[in-house]
């Protein structure tokens, strides 16, 4: 049985944007298809995704077309969604107990929980502030690169 991996939405779309660690976002996902590692996240990350790629629109920082190529490239990810009320609530929890003011970043925490597994994330301040709590939170900048 393949291990599994939380991801967030700020780790694949480094592999399709340009970003600070893009190169180190490409090197991960690479590492996890080599090692059959299975990519799991709440359904949020979906909306974050799509999101973020319109956004990157209306910036001019992709055209319509890259964007929507980018999205295919989203897609194509095998990534297991997750979205269940009691995923919900503990999300809810979880930002409740590490002081979040929302819950969005909270319900990868909660499927990562849930799964038994590391969660990965691009966000650095939402790593900083949650690490020292959880030590099954990586962060993206934390990867080396060969």
């Amino acid at each position: 049985m393949a291990a599994t991996v939380v991801v967030d939405s700020g780790i694949i779309l480094a592999t399709i944007l340009e970003e600070t660690y893009s190169k180190q976002a490409a090197v991960l996902v690479d590492t996890w298809v080599q090692e059959n590692q299975q990519l799991a996240a709440p359904a949020l990350f979906r909306y974050e995704s799509i999101a973020v790629l319109r956004k990157s629109v209306s910036r001019q920082r992709l055209t319509i077309e890259q964007a929507l190529d980018g999205w295919k490239r989203v897609q194509a990810y095998p990534i297991d969604f997750y979205l269940d009320d009691r995923l919900l609530q503990r999300a809810f929890e979880l930002a409740s107990r590490l002081n979040r003011p929302t819950a969005y970043d909270s319900q990868y925490l909660a499927v990562a929980e849930y799964l038994g597994c590391e969660f990965w994330t691009a966000d650095e301040r939402f790593y900083n502030s949650v690490h020292t709590s959880l030590n099954w939170v990586k962060w993206l900048g934390h990867v080396t690169l060969p």
